[in-house]
């Protein structure tokens, strides 16, 4: 027993000298000789030390960029950005100027290195053709009574969207004098009242295209009611806390002049109008952003074309991204403060009754029947005017109209185009009534080709596994 205890201690004993010599092996002290005598420093404190002690001596650097704004600036630099897609963007660069007209421009340039160069600018298209330039690249050197700024303009290499830095002394300052630029941006900024797609193309207001329109006499009274004059009564209804918002569907055929009218709408309104349609639609949350947009930009005239493209009567469509985002903007009509909708189908029946039957949504449907005879008549007066022609006796003209019963307005314009091309072939250059009786039974053949089924279309479809759904 007593020597199994002295084994034990032995072992131990051993065991600890080990340790022992493991904790000298892995030790990190050195010896250091120096005049006053030999003494003893750990490496892994000494390199701490030295490490402290070179960022003291030589503090990190600063780029040659940030050095410039730091002298204008008198103090350090605390920056804050915004990217804003590609157009968007660039319209609001093109709004510095404006927002900090009241500000002094010390200086404008951009940096290659540590060589200051002229600042990079562009240009854009605005309403009514007419082109800008902005500053897409550079730097501007801001100051006022109160307070000095950096803007940076610059453009994202990864896609393309558009950056706007503001740099200040103060903490948080850039980020409220963005702010205060998209606030100004959005109040008197060049999409304010203008008329424009939802990818930033602005679209030309006319009055022609009012001129070009064979009016139905109801439908022009119920449009002008429903959608000029209650913009001019949201103001009162804001102020009297009532629903300023309204949604109207403009239902008809094809090519009785649906779009038309509603571009006639946006040429007399002078309120923002944004348009859309389904092949704009390129990326999810479009349509989300646009209502956001209107909403920011109010009083706005949101025109929605062939809304039915989305809006199909089959319920099982009711998960399709754009129909969902429709119905996610238009939910709740007292969101939508100060916006009119005005949507196109040319078939009222496949539009989802999550969109039409619902209070809030779309307030009322409006019928637009295809043209009467006297419309006709004045359709092809209207064209005739912009065409080479002789002189068209009157009686041709109502003939024709009568004769062209069924036809939208579009086909009616076929039928004036078709007896120029006739004229064209005979080798005149103005059409003649002849022309004209040419068209019309050019055009009531090809009518009714077009409306003729294609043969076995059924079964090829049903041949690859496809579900059909007739819009």
């Amino acid at each position: 027993m007593s020597e199994m205890l002295n084994y034990n201690k032995k072992k131990e004993n051993e065991d600890m000298k080990e340790n022992k010599e493991q904790e000298n092996n892995n030790s990190t002290d050195f010896t250091v000789t120096s005049p006053i005598g030999e003494f003893t420093m750990d490496f892994k404190q000494f390199e701490i030390a030295r490490k402290n002690t070179d960022k003291e001596l030589n503090p990190a650097s600063v780029n040659y960029a940030r050095r410039l704004m730091r002298e204008f600036l008198g103090t350090d630099d605390r920056a804050d950005h915004r990217y804003y897609g590609y157009t968007l963007g660039a319209l609001m660069k093109l709004h510095l100027d404006k927002e900090f007209s009241e500000c002094e421009l010390i200086k404008e340039f951009r940096l290659e290195g540590k060589i200051e160069i002229e600042a990079e600018y562009s240009n854009i298209t605005l309403q009514d053709s007419r082109n800008a330039r902005f500053l897409e690249a550079g730097i501007r050197f801001y100051q006022n009574e109160n307070e000095k700024f950096v803007v940076i303009c610059s453009v994202s290499n990864y896609d393309d969207s558009q950056k706007v830095t503001i740099i200040s002394g103060t903490e948080g300052r850039g980020l409220e004098l963005i702010e205060q630029l998209e606030t100004s941006f959005y109040q008197t900024g060049v999409l304010k009242n203008a008329f424009f797609d939802m990818q930033f193309n602005f679209i030309n207001r006319s009055e022609v295209v009012n001129q070009l329109i064979a009016w139905n006499g109801d439908v022009k009274k119920q449009l002008d009611k429903d959608v000029l004059e209650f913009l001019k009564a949201m103001p009162i209804l804001r102020q009297n806390g009532l629903p300023n918002s309204r949604g109207i569907i403009l239902s008809g055929p094809p090519g009785i002049g649906k779009t038309m009218m509603a571009k006639s709408l946006a040429a007399q309104a002078n309120v923002t109008t944004i348009l859309i349609s389904a092949e704009m639609i390129q990326a999810k949350n479009q349509i989300k952003n646009a209502f956001k947009l209107g909403r920011k930009l109010a009083p706005t005239l949101m025109i929605i074309e062939d809304i039915d493209t989305a809006g199909t009567v089959s319920r099982r469509f009711t998960d399709h991204p754009i129909l969902g985002e429709y119905l996610q903007a238009m939910d709740g009509m007292e969101a939508n403060d100060g916006i009119v909708i005005l949507a196109t189908t040319n078939h009222t029946e496949n539009i989802d009754p999550a969109i039409s039957d619902r209070p809030g949504r779309f307030d009322r449907i409006i019928e637009i029947p295809l043209p009467n005879s006297k419309q006709r008549l004045k359709i092809m007066e209207n064209i005739l005017l912009k065409m080479p022609s002789e002189t068209i006796p009157r009686t041709t003209l109502t003939e024709i109209s009568r004769k062209s019963e069924g036809l939208s307005g579009a086909w009616v314009r076929e039928i004036v185009q078709s007896a120029f091309i006739e004229a064209i072939y005979q080798g005149r250059d103005r059409l003649n009534a002849k022309d004209l009786q040419e068209g019309l039974a050019d055009v009531l053949k090809r009518r009714g080709m077009a409306y003729q089924s294609t043969p076995n279309l059924a079964q090829v479809i049903e041949s690859k596994n496809a579900e059909v759904y007739t819009m």
